[in-house]
């Protein structure tokens, strides 16, 4: 296994990893209301990424693009949005990332059976794009974006129509469709064998997700920014929860040792990228949790 961390797409990112003592970086390169930057950021500082990992030794180890609106009203894909998809690929391919995770946003006036058909098409058209350019494909478990294709409901259906279609696993997202004790050692136990990448990250919650009502006032607030003026949305937004945070892994609820015991039942032997994403373990509170994580997780690995 390599040990790598969620950072910003720049070239200080790598050395910031080497400094940690990690062996790559994740990009995540989103659309920007969704906490990424514009693509005309990548191809400023693609030059400068592929120097620093030569002079680090630290390596991309993915390239994402989630929270992609990929298809319109009528499950047709967005040519603004592939065109974007693939730009972000291409980016990959140039700074030698070995894996593009993806994400597929479900259409709410098409019946369910029209959105798993257009989503199957269009995975097929991003795995076999990334394949061309060397690198293998995984589709996250988050919903965020709308993405749906992130249960066992949806990938007993999706994965075998769309070959070389990986998961992105993070056992913290299954707390949303899980309960407060989650589903991720069933899910790692039933589904191991389609990890082909993992997130780390830490949370603890009370009480039942609130996560999909958060993400709708996410939304909500992006096109009315004035309504953060009532109280229904100054504390309940998406990172705001005070019944649900993301604490360093190691210090949280998820069972760590049972969830790598699950991995090791399937001989995955690929990338665990941490990802700092709470709204509290900022500053210099933040970095301890980075390097809290790190022996953390170092000492499961075989």
């Amino acid at each position: 296994m390599k040990l790598g961390i969620i950072q910003r797409p720049v070239a200080a990112s790598l050395e910031y990893a080497k400094s940690l003592g990690l062996e790559f970086v994740e990009f995540d390169c989103n659309p920007p209301d969704y906490f990424g930057v514009p693509l005309e950021e990548l191809w400023k500082e693609q030059d400068a990424i592929k120097a620093a990992v030569a002079e680090t030794g630290v390596e991309v180890g993915a390239v994402g693009r989630w929270a992609s609106t990929i298809l319109d009203q009528n499950g047709a894909v967005i040519p603004e949005e592939w065109a974007a998809v693939k730009a972000v690929i291409d980016f990959g391919h140039y700074v030698g990332a070995k894996y593009f995770l993806c994400s597929v946003n479900y259409v709410k006036g098409l019946s369910y059976y029209k959105n798993i058909t257009a989503a199957i098409k269009v995975l097929n058209d991003i795995v076999a794009y990334a394949r061309e350019k060397g690198m293998e494909s995984a589709i996250v478990n988050c919903m965020m974006g709308d993405n749906y294709i992130r249960t066992p409901e949806q990938w007993r259906l999706v994965l075998d129509e769309v070959p070389g279609l990986g998961i992105k696993y993070d056992p913290s997202h299954s707390f949303v469709h899980g309960g407060e004790h989650g589903a991720y050692l069933r899910e790692a136990m039933e589904w191991g064998d389609r990890f082909t990448y993992c997130h780390i990250k830490g949370v603890i919650q009370i009480g039942d997700s609130e996560e999909p009502q958060e993400w709708e006032r996410y939304k909500l607030l992006k096109k009315h920014p004035e309504l953060r003026q009532y109280e229904e949305f100054q504390h309940r937004a998406i990172g705001t929860n005070p019944k649900y945070d993301n604490p360093p892994a190691g210090i949280d609820s998820i069972n760590w040792r049972a969830f790598f015991a699950a991995l090791y039942q399937h001989d995955y032997d690929g990338y665990l990228s941490i990802e700092p994403h709470s709204s509290t373990w900022r500053g210099e509170k933040g970095e301890k949790g980075v390097k809290y994580t790190i022996k953390y997780i170092r000492d499961l690995m075989i």
